[in-house]
């Protein structure tokens, strides 16, 4: 993969820091081929914090593994600000849980934010906590959306 080519897929050549642009800007939404693309977010708790080795060592484990899946791995970007993990992959049914369980096999304290990936079955996932009248609500719509 040309130099040119791994910058825009966010996959820089080698450790450092840059100063962060608005995901927004960075992360594709569609593929060389034109069509969508999916993502999904990886919290990894305290990274920031973390000695600069210890950085680059998360860092080339992600980068590893993202270089294993190929061009199936469109993007990937990891935010020091938040310490989280962005990835977007092609929209092969699977290919997300299977990206995301190969990162916590390298970097075992990185969470999966979110269940969105069903086939990510066995990764911990970090979820938001619902007040009491949500989860009532949540079952008395269900009982209406499932008619008589």
């Amino acid at each position: 993969m040309s130099r040119e080519k791994s910058q825009r897929r966010g996959l820089a050549p080698g450790p450092g820091t840059i100063p962060a642009q608005p995901l927004w800007q960075l992360a594709p939404t569609r593929g060389d081929d034109g069509r969508s693309l999916a993502d999904f977010m990886m919290l990894i708790p305290g990274l920031a914090a973390r000695p600069q080795a210890c950085r680059d060592q998360v860092s080339a484990e992600i980068r590893a593994v993202c270089e294993s899946y190929g061009e199936r791995v469109v993007f990937a970007d990891i935010n020091l600000a938040i310490n989280v993990l962005w990835v977007s992959v092609a929209a092969e049914p699977g290919l997300g849980g299977q990206v995301a369980r190969s990162i916590r096999r390298k970097v075992p304290d990185a969470l999966l934010v979110g269940g969105q990936l069903g086939a990510a079955g066995g990764l911990q996932t970090v979820s938001r906590w619902r007040p009491t009248w949500w989860r009532r609500f949540s079952r008395r719509a269900s009982d209406l959306l499932a008619g008589p």
